[in-house]
């Protein structure tokens, strides 16, 4: 699984053949061994979709209040940076999502209910927690995972470096400034 998920977010689904994940998972290429574990190739890219979903818990976790620090604004950061890792930690999956699920439209739907709205749902309650004048927390959540999420597509595209050359730290802090300005809540914090 590793291995396919590998193959598939590096050249793209359609490139990737089975052969290939064979040789890449340490198995004969082209012998057929890859079929005593999975019936096609779109079962392995299933898979590999649903182990996204059950990847998703430490995010989640943070975002329900595990852990998080004192402060408003580092509570913030320490979501945004959580948000970051799991977009790191998934990145096949990611580039996948990017390049090749329309093809999928049933799978492109099962990661949209599974992972994006689920995702979406527990940062609008974080937001409502957070900040309880918030008029539209929704929205709000929408734009920063937007935000959050194009900085890690444009530094993956960019080989690890975003082409603006704003660092992690720099873009997170601006980040967190705006959705909690000073003043909003209370205390000039970080």
């Amino acid at each position: 699984m590793t291995a396919a998920m590998d193959l598939f977010g590096r050249q793209g689904y359609h490139a990737t053949t089975i052969a290939q994940i064979e040789a890449a998972a340490g198995l004969s290429a082209g012998a057929g061994g890859l079929y005593r574990h999975f019936k096609s190739k779109r079962a392995v890219l299933e898979e590999g979709l649903n182990r996204q979903v059950a990847a998703g818990a430490p995010l989640l976790s943070v975002l329900g209040g595990a852990e998080l620090p004192a402060g408003r604004r580092e509570r913030f950061l320490a979501v945004a940076r959580a948000g970051l890792a799991r977009l790191e930690q998934e990145r096949d999956v990611n580039r996948l999502l990017l390049r090749d699920l329309a093809s999928f439209p049933d799978l492109l739907d099962r990661v949209r209910e599974r992972e994006l709205l689920r995702v979406h749902v527990a940062v609008t309650a974080f937001l409502r927690e957070e900040l309880p004048g918030e008029p539209d927390p929704e929205a709000l959540a929408a734009v920063i995972m937007a935000a959050v999420s194009h900085y890690w597509i444009m530094s993956d595209v960019f080989g690890g470096d975003h082409p603006h050359e704003v660092d992690t730290e720099r873009f997170l802090r601006v980040l967190v400034r705006l959705v909690v300005p000073e003043g909003r809540d209370g205390a000039a914090e970080t």
